[in-house]
């Protein structure tokens, strides 16, 4: 999957920048914690998400396993409030254990894991999370995909979860945008 991401990085960085963190995140935009504290953006891609929240005194961690697309979200998004990772999901394994966060953001990235991937992750998201927290997950539905492997989510993982239902902000036939947020 880093390939697809890595081969891509130019044509992706510039779709990912040309929309606004508020517009991609509006739908749960309100139940973002008042006060800014640890943030883990999870598949961080061209950086918006860490640097609209590292610009508002969030200290974010940005994983993104693509190293093309993560070098080029580095170079144009310098912030001393965020701190780039090579990483993935299921098992964050660079992630240090004794840290936890007030808000874990994973944008678009649910679709690309198995339905054994899911639930791993989804259990070491929850340990990384604070009492308080607040865990965002957004997801599309498969249509129209050829170039990436892509898997029905299963739904039932968020139970107990305000789910939000959004058109594809860039007008592609068939695709919605679902987002989950655990608090």
């Amino acid at each position: 999957m880093d390939n697809f991401y890595n081969l891509n990085a130019d044509r992706l960085f510039s779709q990912y920048q040309s929309f606004s963190f508020e517009q991609v995140h509006s739908v749960w935009l309100d139940l973002l914690p008042s006060s800014p504290g640890r943030a883990l953006d999870i598949g961080a891609g061209s950086g918006r998400d860490a640097a609209w929240l590292a610009d508002r005194g969030w200290q974010v961690t940005a994983v993104e396993p693509a190293d093309d697309l993560r070098h080029r979200a580095q170079e144009f998004h310098r912030n001393e409030n965020i701190q780039w990772m090579r990483d993935s999901l299921p098992s964050l394994t660079e992630i240090d254990n004794r840290y936890r966060f007030e808000l874990i953001l994973v944008s678009a990235v649910w679709m690309h894991l198995s339905p054994e991937e899911q639930q791993l992750s989804f259990d070491r998201l929850r340990q990384l999370q604070t009492s308080d927290g607040v865990l965002v997950i957004t997801w599309r539905n498969v249509a129209g995909e050829t170039e990436r492997q892509f898997y029905v989510v299963d739904e039932s993982l968020f139970d107990g979860a305000a789910i939000f239902q959004a058109e594809d902000l860039e007008k592609r036939t068939g695709i919605i945008w679902k987002t989950a947020v655990f608090r």
